[in-house]
This record gives C-alpha cells, structure tokens and sequence, in this order.
C-alpha cells in the first residue's frame, strides 16, 4: 500500500512526536510486515520517525494530509514589575533578582509590535506586601496598549479586583484569595465574566501563596478542581522549581492541572526555548490553551515571531501548501 506524502499525528500519538503535529513522508524502511514510513517533522526536520505501516494506517493515531489544529496555542510575554522595573526572580526568590529594563512601557510596546495578543502582568512588589506599589505604571502600559492587558499579584479583595479592570485591565489574576475566599473569587468571576482568572502556584505539588512566601496543604488539581462551573476565565498554573531557570516546563504537573478541570489552562514556568513551546502542544487536547514566556525572550533564547509562528496563529504546525522536499 503506497503511503501519501503528508501525515497529521493524533492526539492519541503526541506522548511519541514530541508534541509534533505535521509530518512529511522522507523515505520508507524495511519490507512486508515490517514496512515502515519515515517520517520527519514539517517544523524541525531533524525530529524523525519510523512508524510501522500498520500502526500508520491506524486513524486514531494518524490522518493523511496536514488537518488544521482548532484553535491556536497563546504565547503571552510577560512583565514582571519590581519597583517600577521589568525583572525576573529565580524559583520566586526575591533574593534572585535579575534586572532586564528600567521602561516597562517601552518594553509592553515593543512585544505588541512583535505580534504578542496579550500582556501578562505581575506586579511582584503587589504580590509579596499586598501594596498597589507599581499603580501608576500598570495605568501607563495599559493606556500605550492596544491588546488585552491582564495582572496578577496582590490582588486580594473585590474592591483591588474592581480597581484594576475599571483602570482598563482585561483580566485580573487571583491567587492568594483564590485559596484563602474561594467564594470571593466565585462572586467576581460572576459579576464579571470572562476577566477573572486564578493563578495556582505549586510547590513540590501544594498551593503556595503570598508571592510564593508561604506554603499551604493543600493539593493544586484539588484546588484547580474547585473552581470547576464557577464561570473564572482561566487558570494559570506556575510550577514554582521551573519559574525561572529556562529549563523547561513541567509537563506532568501541567498534564494534571489540566486533567483537574475543564477550565482552560495557561502553562508558566520553565520555557527555554522553542522545544518547550513545542512541547505544551502535547497537552493541548487536554485544555493547555496558553503559554505565558518570560526570561527566555528577554535572553534572546526565544524569538516572540518565531514563537507566534510556531504555535500561534498560522502556525508552521498547521502548513498551508508547504513544500515538502
């Protein structure tokens, strides 16, 4: 049976592409019942595959021809604000500080023109004291911006929620509270649908809070779970040992957040490069609608364009008349 020349992997055979979804047929191997398709990955030609006819011919693992994905993965830059200025912790430690720009307007402004479709947000100084320290530069990035804004840090009462998306914020992110009065969280994400979103910090799996200074006992797909029917918008889980260190996201964690609830997820933590965005896409069927990427594009290790282009929108997992050869 001769094989076509493009192959969609399934969600079923993603654990074994790498999180790959196109493939283009380079050469066969082998003969009769060990036939075998090789197979390279339409986005990185160096990731091959050998994939037994038989297992090829399985519709639950492989379509013919490249299929266009539903939705497309976010890539969403982020903005950490420490007394004014753009910087990254290591693990959450404050004690770790590495400084990247002293213009977190001009930085907001120049990832909108590299084709970012929202800003994340998060005010550290908020986070660690519950103090509204870096107000006035919030206003200013919102105001510069045309795309969604949205924050995290500090946020622990109705009126600070309300603050913010009356100052133009699309979403507003709570964490502390959402452990501490999940039913605030549930009576905001009510009265304003679609602009709440809980953000689950775990460490070694357990709920931390207050800028990730305390721990807690309890379990982060338990409390991902609680939130299931409650109308928030999203959630965004950050394991903390990743947050940081460019050394690629934790994926099992990630897997059982989203596996926890049907509340789209947004991954944190870990992205180094272009390999662990292709990753995520792995865990896109299972509700991973988004990625949120710090230290990595500040580094030069990810370029945002090149980033959009792998998983965003028109994306080169969904090809469109790509050449194959």
């Amino acid at each position: 049976m001769p094989t076509g020349s493009a192959w969609t992997a399934q969600a079923a055979a993603l654990a074994m592409t790498a999180g790959y979804r196109h493939f283009a047929l380079i050469g066969e191997r082998d003969r009769g019942a060990e036939r075998k398709a090789e197979l390279a990955a339409v986005l990185d030609r160096s990731f091959r595959l050998l994939v037994p006819l038989r297992q090829l011919r399985d519709r639950r693992l492989w379509q013919p021809g490249w299929q266009s994905l539903r939705r497309a993965m976010q890539v969403i830059p982020a903005i950490d604000l420490l007394d004014g200025q753009c910087v990254r912790l290591h693990q959450g430690d404050y004690d770790q500080v590495t400084r990247f720009s002293s213009d977190p307007v001009a930085q907001a402004l120049a990832w909108q023109e590299q084709g970012a479709e929202r800003l994340h947000l998060v005010d550290l100084d908020g986070a660690r004291s519950g103090q509204p320290v870096n107000d006035a530069v919030v206003r200013a990035i919102v105001a510069a911006l045309h795309i969604p804004v949205q924050l995290g840090g500090g946020v622990r009462s109705a009126e600070r929620a309300e603050a913010l998306l009356d100052c133009g914020l699309d979403r507003v992110i709570l964490g502390t509270v959402a452990l501490e009065q999940p039913q605030l969280v549930r009576e905001l994400a009510s009265r304003h649908p679609g602009r709440i979103v809980v953000g689950i910090d775990a460490r070694d799996g357990l709920v931390a809070t207050r800028g990730w200074l305390e721990a807690s006992t309890v379990e982060a797909p338990t409390l991902a779970a609680s939130f299931e029917g409650s109308g928030v918008a999203a959630l965004i889980c950050t394991d903390i040992a990743t947050d940081g260190t460019l050394a690629g996201p934790n994926l099992a964690f990630l897997r059982g957040m989203a596996q926890a609830s049907s509340l789209p997820v947004i991954a944190s933590g870990g992205i180094g490069d272009l390999s662990d965005l292709l990753s995520l896409l792995a865990l896109a069927p299972l509700g991973v609608e988004g990625v949120i990427v710090g230290r990595a594009l500040y580094d030069g290790r990810i370029d945002l364009a090149e980033a959009l282009q792998a998983i965003g929108p028109g994306r080169l997992q969904d090809p469109d008349g790509l050449p194959i050869a």
